[in-house]
């Protein structure tokens, strides 16, 4: 009788033992699965670095089509882009002078506000399209990847050796200048761009929004064409 309750005990520890390493085990699996399900949700909602976040970029605002697009170097540079489809607003002040146009019906208009006039330019829609344009001109070029910190925040960015036409300050002999313009990134959202000319650099704050006004697009119906 003795000898058996020693076996049944011995049973009953080794029971034990084998439930709590298929318990552990369980635990260690069940961490695992767990672990491997943040990381891709994590590689889903932020791309890194050399995900070809700008290309990302470009096929958004193309699937989209309305949407505001804002540069802003300083008060006396800044541009306010607002497209709808095949409607566009551009409101740009350079070196302190503010011009306002509205494209539309394959045609642009330049608004003077204080007089309440404007002027028509008939066939152009040159900056219909002005953003999708620059991002299109770099969108398949080869671009090198890093990290930068601007102000107290680091960014992820994507640097091509080409200039955009977002910038404000203008070089006549620009082909002839070494030129590279970075893209900064806040997970999947652009930030900055700089551009680099020689040893002048341009930092742009971006702003991006899917909310537009429509009557953006509208000329004032008292305004009187010059």
């Amino acid at each position: 009788m003795f000898k058996k309750n020693n076996i049944e005990k011995g049973n009953i520890i080794k029971n034990k033992k084998k439930n709590i390493i298929i318990a552990i085990i369980a635990i260690l699996v069940i961490v695992s699965i767990a672990g491997a399900t943040v990381f891709l949700l994590n590689n889903n909602n932020e791309p890194e670095v050399g995900q070809d976040r700008t290309i990302k970029l470009y096929d958004e605002l193309i699937s989209k089509g309305t949407y505001t697009f804002n540069t802003f170097l300083d008060e006396n540079n800044k541009m306010y882009y607002s497209k709808s489809q095949k409607v566009a607003y551009i409101d740009t002040i350079y070196e302190g002078e503010e011009s306002e146009y509205v494209v539309k019906d394959g045609n642009s208009y330049l608004i003077n506000d204080e007089d309440e006039i404007y002027y028509t330019y008939h066939n152009n829609e040159i900056d219909l399209r002005k953003i999708e344009e620059e991002l299109e001109n770099i969108k398949d070029l080869e671009y090198v990847t890093g990290k930068e910190k601007i102000g107290n925040k680091e960014y992820k960015y994507e640097e091509y050796n080409e200039k955009t036409n977002l910038m404000f300050k203008d070089f006549e002999d620009i082909e002839s200048k070494e030129v590279k313009t970075r893209f900064y990134y806040d997970g999947n959202k652009l930030v900055y761009i700089q551009t680099f000319v020689d040893g002048y650099k341009e930092l742009l704050k971006i702003e991006i929004s899917y909310d537009v006004d429509s009557k953006l697009f509208e000329i004032p119906s008292d305004y009187k064409e010059a």
